[in-house]
C-alpha cells in the first residue's frame, strides 16, 4: 500500500505509517523538530538548519553497531501508536566540575518534574568475592552508558542462567561472586542507591534509552503464546500495555506529557562540568487526517519523547533537543 500524501507547512520532519493495533490498522503520524543550541548554551534553542534537522528513526541505534546484542542503545526507534506519558532521554558523556579528575562526581538531568541524579566513579574494582568496592581512581570524563553500570548476563552455566534484566550489558551480576574478586566494578549508580556489594542489586544508572527486551518494558509486550499465533496475528496482544513503548529510564517519564516551556536542567554533562539550563520549546503543533468519505481529524498532540544529544559536543558541535509528537486513526481503506 502506498504511502498517503502529506501536506507538511512545519518544516519538522513527518512520516505517516501504518501500524498494526489491538483492533485492527492505524494509520500513524509521528512528527519531529530538532532544535540546536551551542555547546555553552549561551543562546536560546533555535531551529535547526535545514541541513542538521534529524529524521525519524525507524530502528533502535546501539552504541556499538558491530554487536548490537552486548550494545546498549544510544537512540529508540520512533515509530510506535502511542505512549501514555513524555520520554526524556540523553545521550551523552560525564565530566568532572572544571574538568579535573577527582574520584567521583554527580551528573543530574531535570525535565519539568522528571530529575535523575547519578554518581560517577572512576575504575574501581571489586573486593574479594564482591564483599565490597575499590575507591575509584581519579576520572575526568566518562560516556554515560548503561555498559558501566551495574547490570549483566552470566551464562557460564547454561542450565543456570543469571540475568540483570534491567540491565543485561552492565556489569557485577555473576552466578559465583568468586569471580568477581579484582574484576571492574561499576562506575555509574543512582547517587540514592549506591552499589555496595555484589548482592546489593540495585536500580541500574543510566540516561539513555531501555532496550525493548529489557524490564520493564519486557513485561508489557503482551502474550504471544499459540492462542495469539491462531486468533490474533498479526494484531498487537490484549494483554501488551502501553508502557511498552517509554523508553526513559526511571525517573525520567513525565506523565501528564510535558507541553513545552518547561526547564531542563544539567549538571556535569558538557564540557568542563557545572550547571546548564534551558526551556524546552515551546511548539503549537497540529495534525489533521484527511480521509474521503470522513470528516477532517484534528488533533493537538502533546510531546510524548524529549532527546537531548550532548555528546561529543563542541565549539563545532552544537547541543540538539530532538521533540516528537505522534496521532494515529483508524486506517482508511485506501491511503
Amino acid at each position: 500500500m502506498s504511502a498517503p500524501p502529506v501536506d507538511n507547512k512545519t518544516g519538522f520532519a513527518a512520516h505517516p505509517q501504518l501500524l498494526l493495533d489491538k483492533d485492527g490498522e492505524k494509520l500513524a503520524v509521528v512528527v519531529k523538530a530538532t532544535f540546536e543550541a551551542p555547546h555553552d548554551a549561551s543562546a536560546p534553542l533555535e531551529l535547526a538548519a535545514k541541513g542538521r534537522r534529524r529524521g525519524i528513526r525507524f530502528a533502535d541505534v546501539p552504541w556499538d553497531a558491530e554487536k548490537p546484542e552486548k550494545s546498549s542503545l544510544a537512540f529508540a526507534a520512533d515509530l510506535c501508536l502511542r505512549k501514555p506519558g513524555t520520554d526524556v532521554v540523553v545521550a551523552a558523556t560525564g565530566y568532572a566540575p572544571g574538568g579535573k579528575a577527582v574520584p567521583s562526581f554527580d551528573v543530574y538531568v531535570q525535565a519539568g518534574p522528571a530529575r535523575r541524579l547519578l554518581r560517577v566513579h572512576g575504575l574501581r574494582v571489586w573486593e574479594r568475592g564482591g564483599a565490597g568496592i575499590s575507591q575509584g581512581r581519579p576520572i575526568a570524563e566518562l560516556p554515560i552508558r548503561y555498559e558501566h553500570a551495574w547490570g549483566g548476563f552470566d551464562d557460564s552455566d547454561p542450565e543456570h542462567l543469571v540475568e540483570e534484566a534491567r540491565n543485561p550489558v552492565g556489569m557485577g551480576v555473576a552466578r559465583d561472586p568468586a569471580a568477581l574478586t579484582d574484576q571492574r566494578a561499576p562506575q555509574i549508580e543512582d547517587a540514592a542507591q549506591p552499589v555496595l556489594t555484589a548482592k546489593t542489586w540495585p536500580q541500574p544508572a543510566g540516561l539513555g534509552p531501555i532496550g525493548r527486551h529489557w524490564e520493564p518494558r519486557r513485561r508489557f509486550t503482551g502474550t504471544y503464546d499459540d492462542l495469539w499465533l491462531d486468533l490474533r496475528s498479526p494484531l498487537t496482544p490484549l494483554d501488551q500495555d502501553d508502557r511498552v513503548n517509554l523508553v526513559a529510564p526511571p525517573g525520567l517519564t513525565v506523565a501528564p506529557y510535558l507541553r513545552g516551556g518547561e526547564q531542563f536542567a544539567m549538571l556535569n554533562l558538557v564540557p568542563g562540568g557545572g550547571p546548564l539550563a534551558f526551556p524546552l520549546p515551546v511548539v503549537g503543533l497540529r495534525i489533521e487526517f484527511k480521509v474521503q468519505g470522513r470528516e477532517t481529524i484534528v488533533v493537538a498532540p502533546p510531546i510524548d519523547t524529549v532527546v537531548v544529544d550532548l555528546f561529543g559536543i563542541g565549539p563545532e558541535q552544537p547541543i540538539a533537543v530532538e521533540l516528537v509528537w505522534r496521532a494515529y486513526v483508524k486506517a482508511p481503506r485506501k491511503m
